[in-house]
């Protein structure tokens, strides 16, 4: 063959045999010596040859035999044995090399570093720049040039020779996203930023153990492209913390489902400190309700008034312990929001309990607040025909009703709208055109300040009862969510759940009555303002 031929042949494979040798090594040093010995036996072969019909067959097999000859030379030893070499020539070069499994990882491996390792790896392997040129368009030293390829290779032979099972196998899904705070002023909150499937995987890859962009994206079983920016999204509005070295940590409480067993131990638990509360606490606070002065109560219904103040007491005096937010985990975030984010696993199956977990269900504290006149207080239980949540329960309802009471909002067609929504959510009863709420004269701080103080007996039912819940969780979160785990246990009988069960408790026992339709609208509700209706 004649050698301008043979020139233009070797040129055209020279990338192709480059590929073959560094996924046969793994290693750039010994897929350079391979890929020059390959292209000189090529080449002389070349020379030799005056007919050749199949150029990808021919070079193939001199790249296979040549490889042979290396791995028996290469007293280091290799990764893969002589049994695993194929003499036999394929149709196509570039198909086989595509179609060899070992290449088709180290591609994906590639794929899942970060950004700027995936470049740095680019332009010093493929483009074959050098490392001073390539510090240079990055605009970083010539050592951190080195250090990257040091890393990245060491993360791509710990990876093709590990290939770990992933979640893009099976993606996490969160059955549920919560917030305790104050969302962001236009109502963004943990579900708005997790509640796209890639960013509750990668709050989950990152969250038992910290990682870098590279493991996240190994874990998912994704390019590291794919994440980076939500990564970044996710960091910059705290749902990620970032570490040294390059790592990330999940700053969410993320529950996994409890086991039947384990809900059961719950249960009774809270079962029995429920039981203390409505002995050694109820009482008093019933007493209070009886002669409490400045209080609107719908058509005098002492039953009704001590729902809420009851309510509102269990859920407002026992603060025996340290708050969760006042903790690292209760974020201020960019968008003007200030939260402690949560979520909980879906559950794979359903869990078969010996009592009704809907009857011991509440959600948490909604506070509401229009201006320095009008607050309110919430909480929804089994016991409320409240069929939404905090997305619904909004600033304005309070202020409409305060405006109607106060006489600044009369019944016209200019406010119509505002009257709909009043006797649609239950806050005007269409009945007697009444107030159905409890309505305050004075502060929230001051109501609160004025209820019974719970007796010291309390505060350690409280301890044991957090003590008890945080050992029978604990190995169910990382140990970087353990202090905020103690700290929500802390104050374990004042959880929203523990008020499910003291209400549940009350009603058992006959202490608090069942509910007419129109009050079970408005219950566990409180309005403070600085004027009653009349």
């Amino acid at each position: 063959m004649e050698k301008s031929l043979a020139n233009q042949i070797i040129t055209r494979y020279t990338n192709k045999i480059f590929g073959f040798a560094i996924s046969k090594t793994l290693e750039t040093d010994k897929a350079h010596e391979l890929a020059q010995r390959i292209t000189l036996d090529v080449y002389t072969s070349l020379l030799k040859a005056d007919d050749i019909h199949n150029i990808d067959g021919y070079v193939y097999r001199i790249a296979q035999n040549v490889y042979a000859r290396y791995v028996v030379e290469d007293k280091r030893g290799r990764h893969v044995s002589l049994d695993s070499v194929n003499a036999t020539a394929p149709n196509d070069f570039t198909l086989q090399i595509e179609n060899d499994e070992i290449y088709h990882r180290l591609r994906r491996q590639i794929s899942y570093l970060c950004k700027i390792q995936r470049e740095v790896i680019v332009m010093y392997y493929f483009d074959k720049l050098r490392q001073a040129e390539i510090a240079k368009r990055l605009n970083i030293t010539p050592g951190t040039v080195k250090w990257h390829l040091f890393e990245a290779r060491n993360q791509l032979k710990g990876g093709i020779s590990k290939m770990e099972i992933n979640q893009q196998l099976k993606p996490i899904r969160f059955d549920s996203l919560w917030h305790s705070g104050s969302p962001a002023p236009d109502g963004k909150e943990t579900g708005y930023y997790l509640g796209k499937l890639i960013a509750q995987n990668i709050a989950y890859a990152a969250y038992w153990q910290p990682k870098t962009i590279t493991e996240i994206a190994g874990t998912l079983g994704v390019p590291a492209a794919f994440i980076e920016d939500e990564v970044a999204h996710l960091e910059a509005y705290g749902f990620l913390d970032k570490l040294p070295k390059g790592k990330y940590q999940t700053n969410v409480f993320i529950s996994n489902p409890a086991s039947a067993e384990q809900m059961e131990q719950l249960h009774e638990l809270r079962k029995q400190a429920a039981k203390k509360v409505c002995e050694l606490y109820v009482p008093s606070v019933i007493a209070f309700a009886q002669n409490v002065k400045n209080v609107y109560t719908p058509k005098n219904d002492l039953n009704f008034l001590s729902w809420a103040v009851v309510t509102y007491a269990c859920l407002n005096k026992f603060g025996f312990a340290k708050s969760p937010h006042d903790t690292k985990y209760f974020v201020r975030r960019k968008d003007g929001g200030a939260y402690i984010a949560g979520a909980v696993l879906s559950s794979e199956s359903e869990c078969k309990l010996n009592f009704d977990l809907a009857v011991y269900t509440a959600n948490n504290n909604m506070i509401r607040g229009w201006d320095n006149s009008v607050h309110s207080w919430q909480i929804k239980t089994y016991y409320d025909t409240r069929d939404n949540n905090y997305e619904d329960n909004l600033c304005e309802d309070y202020q409409w009703l305060y405006d109607f009471l106060t006489g600044q909002m009369p019944k016209t067609e200019a406010h119509a709208d505002k009257f709909k929504r009043l006797y649609d959510k239950g806050y005007l009863a269409e009945d007697g055109n009444y107030v159905n709420m409890v309505v305050v004269k004075c502060k929230a701080w001051e109501f609160r300040e004025s209820l019974p103080t719970p007796p010291k007996e309390l505060k350690q039912v409280n301890a044991e009862l957090s003590e008890k819940m945080f050992e029978l969780d604990k190995n169910h979160y990382p140990s970087h969510m353990h202090e905020l785990l103690q700290l929500w246990c802390g104050n374990a009988l004042a959880d929203q759940q523990l008020a499910a069960y003291i209400l549940a408790q009350l009603v058992e026992d006959g202490v608090l009555k069942p509910l007419t339709d129109v009050q079970k609208a408005a219950v566990n509700t409180i309005m403070f303002c600085d004027q009653l209706p009349k």
